[in-house]
């Protein structure tokens, strides 16, 4: 068993990771990491509370891992209430320490269903549920430990373990809440996005896919180059403003099935400039980035391109990655003035345009990671509606 100490400061060093983490899933992951160490056991699950029911958010079982077996899970809730375990915890907001859930005594409140069990495989002995809360009582899911390990051996947990699992619990509750709010905020801020460029952007069937598409390219892209994930995450809102200034393009430009004369040749270049001035200046850095990508998605590596000839290193990288997810997905698919190209002439062209209308780099990278862009553009095909929050799933 770990002395007081090595406990403490992995509570105290969990405390410093858990506040550095904004991605949702990210966190719940930690969360059943550090609860494996602390507890010194070989499975636990999470739970998030809402209502009058459990959600469940992740489970792990280190012993099903190293056999390779350890199955999906789909979400599923479990009622607050006294037939289940972590029912049961939720709804007292006691702990619950058993050393053997198959010798429960007949007058159990609650009971253990052995379905996990019985489809891996697996044998349950020792559980320790301990609620999530806050300051004020408020309950907020449930951490589950089970089958803690002493000297190879499934050894009921020891109750002096308790108090600091319990604090973890309530540490692991108020983040997971933040988290879930950042989450759900976060989520609705991608849909207005997509929503407002759905509106004003294109006015046709395809802009759902099409905004799917794009932001995913560019972030896939964008993350193999070597950004974090914070900035992929502006990336994703920052990619779908490309084109925004189109907004202030008459639809008998913008929709115009033939060839541009030089006049409207003139307008439809200026949705470049449209769309930096309706997005700079801003304080959001998604719209920031935005702003810079709506200017310079159409600048060319050998300076050829609009508005300003920029060229090489001089055209910011994010308008890099976006010019060339956009002339992917833009050959791809079918406009009122070009049909869908067969997907190897598509593939030639951007090898042939590599370090003329593309970034060479970027090229490589954009190959080397070919099986996730066919992956992207399977998944969200031309001509469907856009599907609310794909982006942010």
């Amino acid at each position: 068993m770990q002395n007081q100490g090595s406990v403490l400061e992995m509570l105290v060093s969990t405390g410093v990771a858990i506040s550095e983490i904004a991605d949702f899933s990210q966190l719940v992951d930690m969360i059943a990491e550090t609860a494996l160490n602390i507890g010194g056991c070989e499975g636990c699950s999470v739970y998030d509370a809402e209502g009058t029911e459990l959600h469940f958010l992740k489970t792990r079982n280190r012993v099903l891992e190293d056999r390779g077996i350890m199955p999906p899970f789909r979400r599923f809730s479990v009622a607050i209430d006294d037939k289940t375990i972590v029912g049961y915890v939720s709804k007292t907001k006691k702990s619950l320490n058993i050393a053997n859930v198959y010798a429960l005594p007949a007058d159990s409140p609650f009971g253990f269903s052995p379905h996990f069990d019985l489809m891996t495989g697996y044998k349950s002995q020792s559980i320790l549920a301990i609620p999530m809360c806050d300051s004020h009582g408020q309950l907020l899911g449930v951490l589950q430990l089970i089958n803690r390990v002493e000297q190879g051996t499934v050894q009921p947990f020891p109750t002096v373990l308790e108090p600091y699992l319990r604090a973890l619990a309530s540490q692991f509750g108020v983040v997971l809440r933040n988290a879930k709010t950042a989450d759900e905020l976060r989520r609705s801020r991608i849909e207005t996005v997509k929503q407002f460029v759905k509106a004003s952007e294109y006015h046709d069937n395809d802009t759902g896919g099409h905004i799917e598409r794009m932001s995913r390219y560019s972030v896939l892209l964008y993350r193999e180059m070597g950004f974090d994930e914070r900035a992929c995450d502006i990336m994703t809102l920052g990619s779908m403003l490309h084109d925004v200034g189109k907004i202030a393009t008459p639809d008998a430009v913008l929709k115009k099935p033939g060839k541009l004369t030089p006049d409207e040749w003139e307008i439809m270049r200026k949705h470049t400039s449209n769309g930096y001035y309706m997005l700079k200046d801003s304080e959001s850095p998604f719209l920031n980035m935005g702003a810079t990508i709506a200017f310079s998605h159409h600048e060319k590596w050998d300076g050829t391109g609009y508005p300003r000839a920029l060229k090489g290193a001089d055209i910011p990288v994010e308008a890099r990655v976006v010019a060339l997810a956009d002339v992917f997905d833009a050959l791809c698919s079918k406009r009122c003035y070009k049909d869908v190209w067969p997907i190897e002439r598509v593939l030639d062209t951007i090898k042939a345009d590599a370090g003329t209308h593309f970034e060479p780099d970027l090229v490589d990278v954009f190959f080397k990671n070919i099986d996730e862009v066919f992956k992207i553009r399977d998944s969200f095909p031309v001509d469907v509606p856009l599907s609310p929050l794909a982006l942010a799933s």
